[in-house]
This record gives C-alpha cells, sequence and structure tokens, in this order.
C-alpha cells in the first residue's frame, strides 16, 4: 500500500515537472563533465520518498527543480556511481544562495542497498538515461524535451553500462514556421487557390494542423499530412496545402540522435486568413 500511494505521488510530481524545462543532475564520464537529462533516483519512489526526508526543508527549489537538489554521478569502469547531492539555501545575511552539500553519512544511509565498499551504487536503475553538452540546438518549454550538440544514449542494467550510443547532433538552416511575420507573407509562401472552393465564401480565416511530417537531410518535406481544423475539415483544402508545403524548400532539418526531424512542422497549428 505504502508503495502505491508513493507511486501515485511520484507520477503527480512527474507531471507537474513537465509542465516546465527542467535542469539535470550532473555526470562525470572519463573526467568529462556532462549533464544527465533525467532524475535516476526519482524512479525509485521508496528511494526517492527517503531521500526529500533527510534534505534540508529550507533548501531553494524552483519550476526548474522542483525537487530541490542536484545529483552527481560518476561512470567508472562501466559502473554508475552516485558521488554526492547537493541543495542551496538563501542566506539573508549575504542576501544569496549558498550550496550544501548532503553529508556522506546521510548518503550512505539512506542508500545503503545500493552501497558497495564505500560508494554508492545505480543498482536500483535498469534504464536508458540521457547525457548532453555543448549548445542547445532544439528546445521545448517541456521537462528534459531538448538537444544539445554533443549527447550520448547510455544503457544500464542494474547499474552497470552494458550499452552506449554516442551523436552529434546540428541543424541545417531553413524555413520554419516561427519566421512567417504576417499573413501575407504566409500567402506568398504558400498561395491557395481560394476561388476554387465556394464553400469558403463565408470564411474569414482557414485554421491548418500539421499532423506529420519528415524531412531529409536536403531540407526536403517528403511527406506530410494537413487536417483542416476550422471552418471544417475539408479534405481537398487540405491535400492542396500538402502540396504546396512539399513543394516549399528548404525547411529547416534537425539532425538529432542520428535521425533527420522536421521540428516545427509536425504538430504546428497555423491560422491563415483569407483576404476579400
Amino acid at each position: 500500500m505504502k508503495r502505491a500511494l508513493l507511486f501515485i505521488q511520484y507520477l503527480i510530481m512527474a507531471i507537474a515537472v513537465n509542465a516546465t524545462g527542467q535542469v539535470g543532475d550532473i555526470i562525470y564520464i572519463d573526467g568529462t563533465r556532462w549533464e544527465l537529462l533525467g532524475r535516476p533516483i526519482c524512479v525509485d519512489s521508496l528511494l526517492y520518498h527517503d531521500l526529500k526526508a533527510v534534505l534540508p526543508p529550507e533548501r531553494y527549489n524552483s519550476t526548474a527543480n522542483w525537487d530541490g537538489f542536484t545529483a552527481y554521478w560518476s561512470i567508472k569502469q562501466n559502473v554508475l556511481y552516485l558521488d554526492s547531492i547537493r541543495s542551496e539555501h538563501y542566506d539573508s545575511d549575504i542576501k544569496d544562495h549558498i550550496g550544501n552539500r548532503m553529508p556522506s553519512a546521510t548518503l550512505l544511509r539512506v542508500f545503503k542497498k545500493h552501497v558497495t565498499g564505500d560508494r554508492i551504487v545505480g543498482s536500483w536503475l535498469t534504464e536508458d538515461i540521457r547525457v548532453a553538452k555543448g549548445k542547445v540546438i532544439y528546445y521545448e518549454h517541456m521537462g528534459f524535451e531538448r538537444n544539445y550538440e554533443d549527447e550520448q544514449i547510455i544503457s544500464i542494467d542494474k547499474g552497470k553500462v552494458i550499452g552506449k550510443k554516442v551523436y552529434h547532433n546540428y541543424v541545417i538552416d531553413g524555413f520554419s514556421f516561427d519566421k512567417v511575420e504576417n499573413n501575407s507573407e504566409l500567402r506568398r509562401l504558400f498561395p491557395i487557390h481560394i476561388e476554387q472552393y465556394p464553400e469558403l465564401a463565408n470564411a474569414k480565416r482557414i485554421v491548418f494542423y500539421i499532423k506529420k511530417a519528415r524531412v531529409n537531410s536536403q531540407g526536403n518535406l517528403v511527406e506530410c499530412e494537413v487536417k483542416v481544423l476550422k471552418p471544417n475539415d475539408n479534405h481537398r483544402l487540405a491535400t492542396e496545402m500538402e502540396g504546396l508545403l512539399k513543394a516549399y524548400y528548404p525547411w529547416k532539418v534537425s539532425f538529432i540522435n542520428g535521425e533527420f526531424r522536421a521540428n516545427g512542422i509536425a504538430g504546428w497549428t497555423f491560422p491563415y486568413l483569407i483576404e476579400k
């Protein structure tokens, strides 16, 4: 029963966290510092509960760090270690935030089931972790939905590294909808033949939704599915817009973790004002 309640509590927390961008933990691999885009401690709801019980109640948290702590990790000889946990509190005397490292004895007590020798092994963890460094090339203000120039996907099985994929991500510049300044430019780029749709005689605007999109390395939109949300589900109009979108070149393309992505196209909804 306790584990079920803790799981529900963690689930609610995870939903809240995903509503905004989150800072990651820190991990050192071969002496190089990376950002760990996730919260491995939170995978085990009981561990997370026990850790929160010993964290300083006055610690500083924010919408970017709901937990109010940062965990520091390292990988050595293909083993994932939890090295330390830090939090911050506000010092009214100096009017600034001061970092606090959790005492080693407290940390070892909380993670006592996972201590080997004098070190904490992430043996509760069996899943992939994503680590990153360099410039951010894609960002969504939600959880860890962002990508960096350099990333690794590291497969962990009970705290041991069993696989790793290394990626160098980049962006090929081109058109994206966030570059459109006004409706006149939108109509110029994608000139719909409004006169062919008498059913739109009294309409003031059309709302298009791009359900899915696929691009290639040259910036061509090779696959696209459009839906008309307003004034109605007009399949003929959607097909025309699909053709116009595919004919445009080049689109902004992101190469992320081994695949080309149409970021800023798929899932995009945009109004198209009809000029009378």
